[in-house]
């Protein structure tokens, strides 16, 4: 079969297609790794590389890339045939008509009436064009090309001339011979696509006029720098900044929630990503344990082929942007649901802890209860695998002392913001630069010369830098003497009777408890250092002790409250200036108490999740949820207002919309409407 052609092959004549181009590449962020080896690739005189296969979460920017690659094919005088593998049937007969129609439409062509659109057609067509220039042939959504990826290797690809090469993107990576013959796995190239980093989400703002930086820090956080949230959320109406991306972070949630499940077909596993959603981490027992039935091995693995869920040392777990998303329109489409399964999480915690007295499981039933500081403090997702605890000895002291000496001379006041993407809040940790001065006076290494180098624990980063300090002293015979004389710990110990005093004087190898003494870091603001050594407090609960600490700071007061701590009556310090007391909290999870200070919190789990349901029935905001909660407990309006450090007046206005939205004329009305939707 033979093809007449012209002596040169040429595009079609300038079109609408060269003005979108011109906006698309204005628009493009980023990916200079990925574009750099492109060109090298196209431009090489025999590359040995055949296929390149980009994979990724959807909305991170597979397709955008494309499109640059074919800039830079058109730029390079290559040939770049694009198709998507949603657009043809998924045989070989269909894949070769769609690709010789898209070839028809690419390129001015000569040729006479192709004969058949066949297979061979299309390889002869490939082979008539390369001998004029290099061709790229790109698949977009070659996720879905399962049920024809074989024929594509063994017959299609193989069959190629060898100036035709393959790019591929995809949501998940190349399997089968792909990666495990040899053969293949030489010819082929896989790279992930990642979110943006700040720098670049911060210039892609900035180009849709967005420069406020208040702003731009939310929408970072908000969107984790995934170019879709991103490019959903300049399509708000910014007039109002912050205002309105508040209002409308729940429909960008749901907008994504619908594009990302367009890759789930089956109405079961369809089901199992929502409960999947509202676990941090999950595997089949767990699912099916919460479900109360059996998952399938078949179905579990259907589940965690998706290119949002990803393995992990505890099991599985989904892309956090994503599973706020899901969370979000489980809660909005059938809250009662999403109440009861989230209960039953909670209880399966509950018990695993108490058989396992597993730090990973009391850390999960924490998660679970769903109070939005604990996750938000204690579970941020951009927690570095690479950090790791360092016990302090006699070789490493130094590094204690430089930790010392680097404080000393940087005081200065202490910030950092913890952000809730599904209720859109930020949390802030703040220290006074009087207390750090002041915490720089009363501690420093020859306290941890005193109390033993064991208390002290070292935070490193990858490189093995020092970027925090805790020390942690446990409770003997040894340390009892320091602790009951040392200023802050002493305000505790000086109100114990001489036989509660006793109690505490054992032996080192039955501590009586622990005293939480100090948590440090170089970068204050370091988001994932603070939740890091936050969150490595956990196991102390399991340890079979008191619990003790003190705090003038009220971002871990917040803490030590939210998590069951009890303030002792007459032991706040006022070792830091008659202006900032510090109270002293204390937990007792001595043998069986264990079970008793977690069964506490079954209850209040339950209340959050009620609330959270009056909240989506009466569609509230966040404030006016606080409000209601406030009622339920009978408090009046200045109650309420100190509670959330509102003016009166601004309580009684939030009152009377709560009421307008209830449609009921007064509190008890609206209590009584309340108790009949829990």
């Amino acid at each position: 079969m033979a093809f007449n052609t012209n002596d040169d092959i040429s595009e079609y004549a300038s079109k609408t297609s060269d003005f979108i181009e011109k906006v698309e590449e204005d628009f493009f962020i980023g990916r200079h790794k990925e574009r750099k080896l492109f060109q090298e690739w196209i431009t090489e005189e025999s590359p040995t590389l055949k296929v390149l296969h980009h994979y990724g979460t959807g909305g991170v920017g597979k397709s955008f890339l494309l499109n640059a690659y074919h800039r830079i094919a058109k730029e390079k005088n290559v040939l770049f045939l694009q198709l998507d593998s949603q657009e043809f049937n998924h045989t070989p007969a269909g894949f070769a008509e769609h690709l010789l129609q898209i070839i028809e439409f690419t390129i001015s062509t000569n040729y006479n009436t192709i004969p058949s659109y066949s297979v061979e057609t299309c390889l002869q067509l490939l082979g008539k064009i390369a001998t004029k220039k290099r061709i790229i042939l790109a698949i977009d959504t070659y996720e879905q090309m399962d049920d024809l990826d074989r024929w594509f290797r063994q017959v299609f690809v193989r069959n190629l001339p060898k100036d035709v090469f393959i790019v591929m993107a995809g949501r998940g990576k190349l399997k089968n011979e792909w990666i495990t013959s040899s053969t293949w796995s030489q010819v082929t190239k896989q790279t992930e696509l990642t979110e943006f980093n700040f720098e670049q989400s911060r210039t892609y703002l900035n180009r849709f006029n967005i420069k406020d930086d208040q702003l731009i820090h939310t929408i970072w956080k908000f969107s984790e720098g995934h170019p879709l949230t991103l490019s959903l959320t300049t399509l708000t109406n910014m007039d109002n900044g912050l205002e309105d991306l508040n209002q409308n972070t729940s429909h960008i949630l749901l907008e994504l929630t619908e594009r990302w499940l367009k890759e789930v077909n089956d109405e079961e596993v369809h089901r199992l990503i929502y409960i999947a959603a509202l676990f941090h981490n999950f595997d089949q027992a767990s699912l099916s344990v919460v479900l109360e039935q059996e998952i399938s091995v078949k179905t579990f693995s259907d589940l965690t082929s998706f290119s949002f869920i990803r393995a992990n040392q505890h099991g599985w777990s989904m892309h956090d942007l994503i599973r706020d998303a899901i969370q979000l329109d489980l809660k909005h489409r059938n809250p009662v649901y999403y109440q009861s399964i989230s209960e039953r999480i909670v209880a399966y915690y509950y018990n695993r802890t108490i058989e396992s007295r597993s730090p990973h499981d009391l850390a999960q039933f924490f998660y679970h209860l769903r109070n939005d500081f604990i996750q938000s403090v204690l579970f941020q997702e951009y927690i570095e695998n690479s950090m790791y605890l360092e016990p302090v000895e006699e070789y490493n002291f130094h590094e204690v002392e430089a930790f010392f000496d680097y404080k000393r001379k940087h005081i200065a006041e202490s910030e950092a913001e913890f952000y809730n993407r599904s209720h859109n809040k930020t949390y802030q940790f703040y220290a006074s630069i009087q207390h750090n001065k002041k915490e720089n006076e009363l501690l420093g290494p020859e306290y941890i010369k005193k109390v033993g180098y064991n208390t002290t624990r070292l935070l490193k980063n990858e490189f093995g830098e020092t970027i925090g300090l805790t020390i942690i002293v446990p409770i003997n015979n040894k340390t009892l003497k320091y602790l009951a004389t040392e200023p802050i710990s002493k305000n505790y110990f000086d109100q114990l009777s001489i036989e509660e005093l006793e109690t505490f004087n054992v032996t080192e190898e039955n501590n009586a408890g622990w005293y939480i003494r100090h948590i440090d870091y170089i970068d204050p603001a370091n988001i994932s250092a603070q939740s890091f050594l936050l969150y490595n407090l956990i196991p102390l609960l399991l340890l079979d002790g008191k619990i003790i600490t003190s705090s003038s700071i009220h971002f871990f007061q917040d803490i030590l409250t939210y998590v069951g701590f009890q303030e002792v009556p007459g032991a706040t310090s006022y070792d830091f200036g008659d202006d900032m007391p510090s109270p002293t909290y204390m937990l007792d999870v001595r043998g069986s108490k264990l079970a008793d200070y977690l069964k506490q919190f079954l209850t209040h789990s339950t209340n959050d999740v009620k609330i959270d349901l009056i909240a989506e029935t009466l569609a509230l905001t966040d404030r006016e949820k606080d409000i209601v909660e406030l009622l339920l407990e009978d408090k009046n309006n200045r109650d309420i207002a100190n509670s959330l450090y509102l003016a009166e007046v601004t309580v009684k206005k939030h009152i009377s919309r709560i009421l307008k939205k209830a449609n009921v004329k007064n509190r008890t009305q609206l209590i009584k409407q309340i108790m009949e939707l829990v």
